[in-house]
């Protein structure tokens, strides 16, 4: 006689292939949902926060007010602490200019200008 932990057979969520693991390569936040341990509202937090990458691990191919879709791949590499394979690439949001961009190049100052002109404006 078998015991039902003997007749069960291991399953693996996180899968290394096209939606290996799930059967299907996109998935909803529900969906996600379901395969992870994040509820939809934590998932809502991570992309916010930037955890998901836009074009990553992420889609919204009607626009950004269309509903998200997930790449189940790029989540599971995420997950397993590994790089995404193929060419995924950010998906840069043009109409936002981040930080990083816009921080001038490094320039030295000149103090005793600074200085003398300061002393100036002030006195």
């Amino acid at each position: 006689m078998r015991t039902l932990t003997q007749s069960l057979k291991p399953v693996s969520l996180v899968g290394s292939g096209h939606g290996a693991a799930t059967g299907r390569p996109y998935l909803s936040a529900e969906q996600l949902a379901a395969l992870t341990p994040w509820s939809v509202g934590a998932i809502e937090k991570m992309v916010k926060r930037g955890v998901f990458v836009r074009g990553v691990h992420y889609f919204q191919p009607l626009g950004r007010r269309s509903r998200l879709i997930f790449k189940w791949e790029a989540v599971a590499a995420m997950i397993e602490g590994r790089p995404v394979h193929g060419d995924a690439q950010p998906v840069v949001d043009d109409s936002r200019v981040t930080a990083l961009h816009s921080v001038p190049a490094k320039r030295t100052i000149d103090v005793e200008k600074a200085t003398t002109d300061l002393q100036r404006l002030l006195g």
